[in-house]
C-alpha cells in the first residue's frame, strides 16, 4: 500500500527544502505496513497540482502539521499578525489534496494543521490566538529551558500537556476503550466554526475541539495533537495508526 504524505517547505541556507518530520515516517513503519511517498508542496502559491491523480494513485493521505498556519483568506478572514507565519504553497498543495481524497473518499488521517485544513475546506473556520480567549488553556508550544539539549528539548516540547475526553460511543471511546486520555499540544489556533459532516470525537477540559471525523467517509480523521510524537509512551498512537492502516486495507477490496 502507498501512503502520501504531504511536505513542507522549509528555508534552509541559500534554497528552500521539501521536509517532512522524521518522527512522522518512525510512526509509519512502526505501526503501518506501508510505502511512503512524499508529496512535495507547490513551488508557489498559484500554482496548481493535479491531485485528482495524485490521489488517484494512493490508499491513503497523511497530512502533516507544521509551525506554519493556514492563510485565513481561506476561511473569509482577513490577515492580521497573529495569524503568521504562513506557507501559502503548502495551504495551494494541501488543500487541492484533502478535497480530491473527499472527492475519492481515500482513507485521510489528519494532524494539526492539517485538522485545520481538513475543517476549512469543509467549510468551517479557525480561532486565530486561542491562548487570548477567555477561559482557554494554553495550547502553544512549551517553553524551552537555556541551552537544553536535544532529548530535553523533546521531553519537554512533546510531553503530554492536558487531557482530552472523548465522545460517547465515538470513534476513540471504541478504539481504545477508555473515555479519556493525555494528548501533548504544540498549536496556536484551533476549529472554530466545525465543517460540514465533520462531528467532533475529542475536547480539551477547556472546551476545545481536539479530534473530529468526517461522517460520510469510509476513514477520515483529523487529530489536533502529535500522535506521531512519543509513539511508544501513549495510549493513543499505537492502535490509531495501527486502525489508519486497517482502514487503508479495507479500502483496497
Amino acid at each position: 500500500m502507498i501512503l502520501g504524505i504531504i511536505c513542507n517547505r522549509k528555508s534552509h541556507e541559500i534554497d528552500t527544502l521539501q521536509s517532512v518530520n522524521h518522527t512522522y515516517l518512525r510512526a509509519v513503519e512502526a505501526y503501518m505496513d506501508v510505502q511512503p511517498m512524499l508529496i512535495p508542496a507547490t513551488t508557489n502559491a498559484e500554482q496548481m497540482i493535479n491531485a485528482e491523480l495524485i490521489i488517484s494513485r494512493l490508499d491513503g493521505l497523511l497530512i502533516t502539521g507544521n509551525r506554519s498556519n493556514l492563510h485565513p483568506s481561506h476561511y473569509g478572514a482577513d490577515e492580521t499578525p497573529a495569524h503568521a507565519p504562513f506557507d501559502r504553497q503548502r495551504d495551494a498543495a494541501s488543500l487541492a489534496l484533502i478535497k480530491a481524497a473527499l472527492e475519492q473518499d481515500l482513507p485521510m488521517l489528519a494532524v494539526c494543521r492539517g485538522t485545520q485544513e481538513l475543517n476549512v475546506v469543509c467549510g468551517g473556520n479557525l480561532h486565530a490566538e486561542l491562548h487570548d480567549m477567555d477561559g482557554r488553556l494554553d495550547h502553544r508550544t512549551p517553553a524551552l529551558p537555556d541551552a537544553a539539549d536535544d532529548d530535553t528539548a523533546a521531553a519537554t516540547i512533546y510531553a503530554a500537556r492536558h487531557r482530552v475526553s472523548f465522545a460517547e460511543n465515538g470513534y476513540f471511546q471504541n478504539l481504545l476503550n477508555t473515555d479519556n486520555a493525555m494528548i501533548n499540544s504544540l498549536h496556536r489556533q484551533a476549529i472554530d466554526r466545525l465543517g460540514d459532516d465533520l462531528c467532533i470525537e475529542a475536547t480539551a477540559e477547556d472546551g476545545t475541539i481536539e479530534a473530529v471525523r468526517h461522517t460520510k467517509q469510509r476513514y477520515c480523521l483529523g487529530v489536533q495533537w502529535h500522535p506521531e510524537m512519543q509513539t511508544g509512551e501513549n495510549i493513543i498512537s499505537a492502535a490509531l495508526f495501527a486502525d489508519f492502516n486497517r482502514a487503508m486495507r479495507l479500502a483496497q477490496h
